[in-house]
């Protein structure tokens, strides 16, 4: 049997970031709205959350955990340093 390969965190970290950058680096975002109710259902989701859709046809939205337990507020910082946050809103077709 094959052993399983432990990874550090260090190294968890540098594998998420080189995953990160293969899909969002030098990317241009170019449409913004909520996930339509089709696309809630799809994940079994009773909320939406923001989806952003990339130039190479990549959507990308946030979810509750990394099992996707349904969708999560997106959170951030303006480049002005004011706090923002675009919420998950409850999917009604």
């Amino acid at each position: 049997m094959s052993q399983r390969v432990r990874k550090t965190h260090q190294q968890f970290m540098e594998a998420c970031n080189q995953e990160a950058r293969r899909v969002l680096l030098n990317r241009r975002i170019v449409e913004v709205r909520y996930l339509t109710p089709d696309e809630c259902q799809r994940q079994m989701w009773s909320f939406t959350g923001v989806a952003m859709v990339l130039d190479d046809g990549t959507t990308v939205y946030p979810a509750r955990d990394a099992e996707g337990n349904d969708a999560g507020a997106l959170h951030g910082v303006s480049g002005d340093g004011t706090d923002f946050v675009l919420p998950e809103i409850l999917c009604r077709s």
